[in-house]
């Protein structure tokens, strides 16, 4: 009987160990899941770059998308321009309402 007992003590503590251990299957999930997260931010900064070196080509081979891009982000303007920004509303209210019109025949 106590070496029933002994042997199920045994096999409690190294299930505990595998759960709850320095390696345990708790650690493993946490793991997955910083790598997950990592694996996201990577996908997210790929993208970032292939934007980014697309709109450098852009620029690069087309004068005209280049004094575009300085326009928007700078708002620079010739000498001899004229330079309107057009914001777009903060809140839905201040949004123009579309009109519907009916036609009556």
């Amino acid at each position: 009987m106590k070496l029933n007992i002994f042997f199920i003590a045994i096999i409690v503590g190294l299930a505990a160990y595998m759960v709850f251990g320095h390696n345990g299957l708790i650690k493993y999930r946490e793991l997955v899941r910083i790598k997950n997260n990592y694996q996201l931010q990577l996908e997210t900064t790929e993208e970032k770059v292939e934007n980014l070196e697309t709109e450098l080509n852009q620029v690069s081979k087309n004068v005209e998308y280049l004094e575009m891009m300085i326009k928007k982000e700078l708002s620079l303007q010739k000498p001899e321009e004229d330079l309107y920004i057009m914001e777009e509303p903060l809140f839905e209210e201040d949004k123009p309402k579309e009109e519907e019109s009916e036609k009556s025949e």
